[in-house]
C-alpha cells in the first residue's frame, strides 16, 4: 500500500456482483398486454381509528404510526422544477436541507427532528423496500446519496417523523422516507428542460399495464455547469420494473442503476464570502464519481380474506471516489490549512424480508423478520491532484444485521386506536486494517430491543390527539474502524393534535428525543468518547387548506432546541484512526459548547398554488430559515435568511405542458452551511423551465 502513487487506490473486483445483478434482473418475470387490471384490495366493513392495514396484492403499505407523516402526491414531484433530489423534496416536502453545493455524489444533509444528520445519515431512505443509506462507512456511518431517486418513477413517497415504526431500525433515528417506484405504465412521458445557468436535464418513462402484469421502463439525465465555476456534473437514473400474477399472489421486480461525476468548486472561506467572491476554485481536480445498481423483487400472496404473506429480496453494488478540500483535514500540515483528501468506497451487499399480517375484528397484527449483509472494502489518504501522497487508512469491514418486528394495531372503541409495536435488532460489525502486521479481524456484536407505543383519540368528528413514546437506535459514527462503539440509543416522544375540515388540515406536534451514548468531545481526556447525551425537542406544525377561487395554501414550521452534554464532535474526525484526531474548539461559555452544530434554530415554509386560467396555474415558495451554529464555531451563529421563489405551469394542450420557475427572485445572498471557518453559498437567482409530454404516441 505505502508504494502505490496512483489516484487510483487498488479495488476489489465488483465484476462478479454486477454480472448476478444482470442476470437475476433477465429472471424477472414477463409481462403480459395492456389492459385495466381489476381491484384487488380486499374491503373492509370495521370502522378504524388507525387507517387499516390493506390486505392487497398490489402493494403492501403499512399504516403510519401516530405521528406527524407527510403523504407527497407525485404528480407534484414531476411538475416541480429543481436542480437535485435533496431541493426537490425540500419545496415539495418542506424537509430542512442544507445543500453541500460539491457534486451530486457528496451527499448534503436532510435535517429532521432536531438532528443535523451529516450527509443524511439520521434520516432512513428506502425505495421499493431497499435502504438507501450505507452502513460501515468511512466518510460517515448511515451516509446516503438522495440523487438516487427518480422523480419520474415514483409512485408514492411518505414522510414519516421519529423513529415510532416498528419496520425500520438502523438509521432511522430522527425519521425515514418512504418511496415506491412505478412497476407499470400506461403510457410514455417525457421532460426536457434547462435553466439559466445552461443546466439541462431530461427523462423519458414508459411502459404497459394487463390484467395479469405489466412492466415500466424509465431513466433520466442530467448535465450541470453550475453557478458556481468549477461545479459542472453529469448524473443518469435508470429503472427496469414490472409485475405479474403468480400462483394466486403478485410478483414484481426490478433493476436501479446510478451514476454520477462531477467537479466540486470547493468551499469558500467566510471572507470570500462576505466580499461575495464565490468563483473561484479551490482545486480545479477536486470532484468525484459513483456509480450504484440495485436489483430486487417482492412476492405478495393473500392467503385468505384477512391475512396476507409478502417475501422482499434485494442485492446491491456500489462504489464511489471522491476527492476534495475538507475543511479542517490537514493530514498532520499546518492547522488551519486545507489539503485534498481522496476517499474510496466499494461495497457489494444483499438483503431481505417475510412479513406476515392479519386483519381482526377491530384491528390488525403484522409479524415479520428481515436482514441484510454487507461487504465493504474503504480507503482514505492525503492526495495531490488526485495522487496519492500518503496512505492513511484502509479498512476491509463486514456488516451483518437481523431483526424480528411486530406491530398490534387495536380500535377497542369507535373514538380509541392503539398502535403497539416493536422490534429486536442484532448487529455485528467487524473490520480489519491493512497497515496492522497481523491483519487480524476486529469484531464486536450489539442487540437492541425497541418498543414502540402510539395512541390515537378522536375526540370529535374533526379533533383528534395523538401520543407515541417509543425507542429508536443507530451505528455509532466511525465504527468501521472500532466495531466496539455502542450504538446511539435514544427515547422519543410526540403529543400532536390534528383538526380535519371539509377545506383542509391543521396539524400540530410537541416532540422530544433524548439521547444516550452520543459522540462528544472529553476535555479532561482530550479524546472523543461515546458517554455523552443530548436532548432535542420542539414543536412542529402544518396547515393544508384549500381557499376560495380555487387556491390551495400549504404551510408550516418548526421551532428546535438541541443540546449536547459535552462539545460537539465532527462525524469527519471521529474515527480511530491518528489522522482523525478530534480537537474541537471548546469555550468557555457552557451553553454556546452544548448546542447542536448545523441545525436551524427554527424555519418557516408557505406554498401558494392558484389557478389563473383554465390552463394557467401560478404558484408561490417562500422559505425563512433561522440561524445555526456551524461546526467546529460554537461560538458562531449564522444569520437567518428568507427565499422567494414564483412559479407558473401551463397546459399548452392535451397531455403538453410547460413549468417555469424563478428560483430566489430577490436575489439574496445567504448561507446553506457553515464548518470550520467555511461556507457554502445559497444559489443566486435562477429561471428553471421544464417542459412535460405526458400523450407520446409510442
Amino acid at each position: 500500500m505505502s508504494g502505490n502513487t496512483s489516484g487510483a487506490l487498488p479495488r476489489r473486483p465488483l465484476t462478479p456482483m454486477w454480472l448476478g445483478l444482470v442476470m437475476l434482473t433477465l429472471a424477472l418475470p414477463s409481462v403480459a398486454r395492456a389492459q385495466t387490471p381489476p381491484d384487488s384490495t380486499a374491503s373492509d366493513t370495521v370502522t378504524y381509528v388507525l387507517p387499516p392495514l390493506e390486505v392487497a396484492v398490489e402493494r403492501e403499505r403499512s399504516a403510519p404510526p401516530p405521528i406527524g407523516a407527510l403523504t407527497v402526491d407525485p404528480a407534484l414531484l414531476r411538475s416541480t422544477p429543481a436542480p437535485d433530489a435533496y431541493r426537490l423534496l425540500r419545496r415539495v416536502a418542506g424537509i430542512e436541507v442544507h445543500d453541500q453545493g460539491q457534486g451530486p455524489g457528496y451527499a448534503s444533509n436532510v435535517v429532521m427532528r432536531g438532528f443535523t444528520s451529516d450527509h443524511s445519515s439520521d434520516v432512513l431512505l428506502v425505495i421499493d423496500g431497499v435502504p438507501v443509506n450505507l452502513p460501515a462507512h468511512g466518510h460517515v456511518e448511515g451516509y446516503a446519496d438522495w440523487n438516487v431517486l427518480m422523480a419520474p418513477a415514483v409512485s408514492s413517497l411518505r414522510v414519516l417523523h421519529g423513529n415510532a415504526s416498528p419496520l425500520y431500525g438502523d438509521f432511522a433515528l430522527a425519521g425515514a422516507v418512504e418511496v415506491f417506484t412505478r412497476a407499470d405504465a400506461e403510457r410514455t412521458e417525457a421532460t426536457f428542460g434547462g435553466t439559466s445557468f445552461g443546466d439541462l436535464a431530461g427523462s423519458l418513462t414508459t411502459g404497459r399495464r394487463g390484467t395479469r402484469g405489466g412492466f415500466f421502463v424509465g431513466g433520466e439525465g442530467r448535465s450541470s455547469d453550475g453557478w458556481r465555476d468549477g461545479a459542472a456534473s453529469t448524473l443518469a437514473n435508470g429503472l427496469v420494473r414490472g409485475w405479474r400474477s403468480v400462483g394466486g399472489g403478485r410478483l414484481e421486480g426490478g433493476v436501479s442503476l446510478y451514476r454520477s461525476e462531477w467537479d466540486s468548486p470547493g468551499f469558500v472561506s467566510v471572507l470570500d464570502f462576505n466580499e461575495e467572491a464565490f468563483q473561484n476554485p479551490t482545486d480545479a481536480t477536486d470532484g468525484g464519481e459513483s456509480q450504484r445498481a440495485v436489483v430486487h423483487a417482492r412476492f405478495a400472496r393473500p392467503v385468505s380474506a384477512s391475512a396476507h404473506l409478502q417475501a422482499v429480496a434485494w442485492g446491491m453494488a456500489s462504489d464511489y471516489a471522491l476527492f476534495l478540500h475538507v475543511p479542517g483535514h490537514d493530514h498532520g500540515g499546518t492547522p488551519g490549512s486545507l489539503q485534498q483528501s481522496g476517499e474510496w468506497d466499494e461495497r457489494t451487499g444483499f438483503g431481505g424480508q417475510l412479513e406476515a399480517g392479519f386483519s381482526t375484528g377491530s384491528g390488525d397484527v403484522v409479524v415479520g423478520v428481515s436482514g441484510r449483509a454487507d461487504d465493504v472494502r474503504y480507503r482514505h489518504a492525503a492526495t495531490l491532484e488526485r495522487e496519492v501522497i500518503n496512505p492513511e487508512v484502509a479498512l476491509d469491514a463486514r456488516h451483518r444485521a437481523a431483526a424480528l418486528y411486530g406491530r398490534w394495531r387495536w380500535s377497542p372503541t369507535t373514538r380509541l386506536g392503539v398502535d403497539l409495536g416493536a422490534r429486536l435488532d442484532r448487529l455485528t460489525h467487524e473490520s480489519r486494517s491493512d497497515f496492522d502486521e497481523d491483519g487480524l479481524w476486529v469484531s464486536a456484536t450489539n442487540t437492541v430491543f425497541a418498543p414502540k407505543l402510539g395512541v390515537r383519540y378522536r375526540w370529535t368528528d374533526r379533533w383528534s390527539v395523538n401520543a407515541t413514546t417509543a425507542r429508536g437506535f443507530r451505528s455509532a459514527v466511525g465504527i468501521i474502524g472500532d466495531p466496539t462503539r455502542e450504538p446511539y440509543l435514544s427515547w422519543s416522544h410526540e403529543l400532536g393534535a390534528v383538526w380535519e375540515g371539509a377545506g383542509g388540515e391543521v396539524e400540530v406536534a410537541a416532540f422530544r428525543t433524548d439521547v444516550d451514548n452520543e459522540r462528544v468531545f472529553d476535555p479532561i481526556t482530550l479524546t472523543s468518547t461515546g458517554a455523552g447525551e443530548s436532548t432535542r425537542q420542539g414543536i412542529d406544525a402544518h396547515i393544508e387548506w384549500a381557499l376560495p377561487r380555487g387556491l390551495h395554501l400549504e404551510a408550516g414550521g418548526t421551532w428546535t432546541h438541541a443540546r449536547l452534554s459535552g462539545a460537539y464532535v465532527d462525524a469527519h474526525d471521529d474515527h480511530p484512526h491518528e489522522v482523525f484526531e478530534a480537537s474541537p474548539t471548546v469555550p468557555d461559555d457552557e451553553e454556546a459548547a452544548r448546542r447542536v452544530p448545523g441545525l436551524a434554530d427554527w424555519r418557516g415554509r408557505l406554498r401558494l398554488r392558484m389557478p389563473v386560467t383554465r390552463a394557467l396555474e401560478a404558484s408561490l415558495g417562500y422559505d425563512v430559515v433561522g440561524p445555526h451554529v456551524p461546526i467546529g464555531e460554537p461560538t458562531v451563529e449564522t444569520r437567518s435568511y428568507s427565499v422567494l421563489d414564483l412559479g407558473a405551469s401551463w397546459m399548452i394542450a392535451e397531455g403538453q405542458a410547460v413549468d417555469l420557475e424563478v428560483g430566489n427572485l430577490l436575489d439574496v445572498r445567504y448561507v446553506e452551511l457553515r464548518s470550520a471557518g467555511y461556507v457554502t453559498p445559497g444559489a443566486p437567482r435562477s429561471v428553471r423551465m421544464q417542459l412535460r409530454l405526458t400523450r407520446l404516441p409510442f
